[in-house]
């Protein structure tokens, strides 16, 4: 089989599922995005919470906040082993008291990518879960990623830059990797000190 024949029976695939499943995803920001490469793959064009295993990507700039209340997340995500794809676009805050870009919750295998957050209480939050956060820029936030009871969680490939803090960890598992920190009023704070 060629590799030409695989794509087509890759496209005939996705198809297929798209006619039989309609191709849609039921939420708030979400819309079904199948493509030959990834039939699983989701679109997300604003504020959401994915509670379901998965690739999400995001199409567009979250600007001002996407009209995030006090104490809430614009993107929150309580599902184990999702991949969220920034793709390069910027979720961007109003400055809101306890207001999150990107919040782990509860959930355990999660990767967050290829996005900018900044203007945020929290830029990138993960509470009782773990996650892999690489290629992010946190800037201008006052906690730039604030860990919360992590199980794991590792900082790869970043830029963590002018935020109040850039990391905040209550001493559980940090991983630091390729990450380049510039210009925090405090480079990384640990719970008590």
């Amino acid at each position: 089989m060629t590799s030409r024949d695989v794509r087509t029976l890759g496209v005939l695939f996705v198809a297929l599922a798209l006619a039989v499943g309609g191709g849609a995803v039921v939420g708030a920001g979400l819309t079904g995005a199948a493509s030959p490469t990834d039939a699983a793959q989701n679109s997300i064009d604003s504020c959401t919470t994915i509670d379901q295993s998965g690739t999400y990507v995001l199409t567009k700039d979250i600007e001002n906040g996407g009209k995030t209340p006090i104490s809430k997340s614009c993107i929150t995500i309580t599902a184990d082993d999702v991949t969220f794809d920034g793709d390069g676009h910027r979720i961007d805050g109003r400055g809101v008291s306890h207001t999150k870009a990107i919040a782990v919750k509860d959930a355990e295998g999660v990767t967050v990518e290829n996005v900018e957050v900044n203007d945020w209480h929290a830029g990138l939050l993960v509470k009782q879960g773990s996650a892999t956060l690489q290629n992010v820029t946190t800037f201008s936030n006052a906690y730039g990623v604030r860990l919360e009871q992590p199980n794991d969680v590792r900082l790869e490939n970043s830029n963590v830059s002018d935020n109040l803090v850039g990391v905040y960890t209550d001493n559980r598992s940090l991983t630091l990797d390729g990450t380049k920190f510039s210009e925090n009023e405090l480079k990384i704070q640990r719970d008590g000190g």
